[in-house]
């Protein structure tokens, strides 16, 4: 009787099947979708459903200005005005700016699987994230043109001193305005979501 217990047991065991994990990787936009004078970071999620994922950003996602949205873009100009000294005064030579942006974006631990309707639906969202991102970018590389621009056409001073104060016056007076048009540019968009911005 014994014996027969045993091995009814040993057949029950048997039968049972353990569940494979499906493979999982790392989901993100592909590395060369902007130049190299864009730094991608990136802060990791998990999840298996869209509210999930979204919570997981509202949690995770950096503070910027006491909120968190999904993804941010930080830029910053600088330039650079050799003063040339001449009779008519001190006036910029061949000005030069440069323009270094970080974008900060989520990346999730997504399937191997790019039929899963969950990462269609992220892939969308990481398609949306990039247009509204590259907006803020494409600000911080309008700053700097319009910097290099103007300095350029600066009229001779009376001291380089005097030349350089007022370049630098106006270098500033030109980032105000293009921080300013990000802040516009995200009122426009709501934050980006009319470009599909919008998870879940």
């Amino acid at each position: 009787m014994r014996a027969l217990l045993f091995l009814s047991l040993l057949a029950v065991t048997g039968c049972k099947t353990v569940p494979t994990a499906r493979p999982r990787v790392p989901v993100t936009l592909p590395p060369a979708v902007w130049a190299r004078d864009t730094q991608i970071k990136y802060y990791d999620i998990t999840g298996d459903s869209e509210a999930e994922l979204a919570a997981e950003m509202d949690s995770k996602a950096p503070e910027v200005d006491g909120s968190r949205p999904a993804a941010y873009t930080r830029w910053h100009v600088t330039w650079r005005i050799p003063f040339e000294r001449s009779e008519e005064g001190c006036a910029p030579g061949p000005v030069t700016s440069d323009v270094r942006v970080v974008v900060t974006l989520p990346r999730w631990l997504g399937y191997a699987d790019e039929n899963e309707p969950l990462m269609k639906r992220w892939r969308k969202f990481l398609e949306a994230l990039k247009t509204h991102e590259g907006g803020h970018r494409d600000t911080g590389f309008r700053a700097a043109s319009e910097i290099s621009e103007k300095l350029a056409q600066m009229p001779p001073m009376a001291t380089c001193e005097l030349a350089e104060e007022t370049a630098t016056a106006a270098a500033l007076k030109i980032m105000e305005t293009y921080r300013k048009a990000d802040v516009d540019y995200d009122l426009e968009t709501r934050h980006g979501e009319t470009q599909g911005v919008v998870f879940p």
